[in-house]
């Protein structure tokens, strides 16, 4: 609500008619005062806050200024944004963990999976996204530069989105990894004889896929309310497309719609992070107790 509230602040504060930019120069005083009542003009900033937040409480969002359904287009957008989110999502998963394990099968290629994955964290992922435009779609020509007509629309998008995350889940299974490798349990099962293999995917594995997957889940939930700029530059229509289109047009209800949205799915995203916190701690202790 204090989201909402500030942005209705600065909505109040801006110079011109939100409505006038809109409808353009030669619009009639009937569409002016549709756009008028549909931007909140002409409403003090305490009335224009509470039908705001009496229409999240009903659930009832309206429609957007183009006059389609806020609900509708929110569901036509998320389409969209849920492919590109299920595929970089599963693509910084194998890519974060396989070099993360690899690389303490490969001790000798850690130091430069580090350095790459560092530097990846660091590059912006607005510049990873053009860089990729640029060799395979423009340079090379085996992608469309953007839209969402070919059938792999998603990928250069989804690989500039997944390397990102993907780098962040290669440290963290490094370093869980490298915890992990100095722990009494590991030392008496290779003097016993165990192989690496096997202390790796039956002891080490075991113990870092629900952290690991909680960890997951939050990198999950950033794409979905954090992949504006990625869309922006391949032309997604999604969930990010559509808050910035919302915030050009001052289209309170869509916006408003699409914060609540997002909200809705980072709560359900953080109670499922929790109930599997409060599992591997349950694990963990039983562990101890052995």
């Amino acid at each position: 609500m204090m989201m909402i509230l500030f942005i209705l602040v600065l909505q109040k504060s801006r110079e011109g008619s939100a409505a006038l930019i809109l409808s353009g120069q030669r619009s009639d005083a009937s569409e002016m005062k549709i756009l008028q009542e549909q931007t909140g003009e002409g409403i003090s900033l305490a009335v224009h806050f509470f039908k705001v937040a009496r229409n999240i409480f009903t659930l009832d969002f309206g429609n957007t200024i183009g006059g389609k359904s806020v609900v509708h287009s929110i569901a036509e957008s998320f389409v969209f944004t849920i492919i590109l989110a299920s595929f970089a999502g599963v693509l910084a998963f194998l890519y974060g963990t396989g070099l993360g394990i690899y690389g303490h099968y490969n001790p000798s290629a850690r130091k430069a999976l580090e350095k790459i994955n560092y530097i990846m964290m660091a590059v912006p992922v607005f510049i990873v996204a053009l860089a990729l435009l640029w060799i395979f779609s423009l340079s090379l020509q085996w992608f469309f530069p953007g839209g969402v007509d070919s059938g792999m629309w998603f990928v250069l998008p989804g690989i500039a989105l997944g390397l990102k995350s993907g780098s962040h889940i290669y440290v963290f299974t490094d370093e869980f990894m490298r915890r992990e490798l100095e722990k009494q349990y590991v030392r008496t099962a290779t003097a016993f004889g165990y192989k690496k293999n096997k202390i790796f995917s039956k002891y080490i594995f075991k113990n870092m896929f629900l952290p690991l997957f909680s960890f997951w889940l939050l990198e999950l939930g950033s794409y979905l309310s954090g992949a504006a700029i990625v869309e922006m530059v391949y032309s997604i229509p999604g969930i990010g497309y559509l808050l910035l289109r919302a915030l050009l047009r001052y289209d309170i209800n869509l916006l408003v719609g699409i914060l609540v949205f997002v909200a809705a799915i980072m709560f359900i995203i953080t109670l499922i992070q929790e109930y599997i916190d409060q599992v591997y701690a349950g694990y963990q202790g039983l562990q101890d107790e052995r």
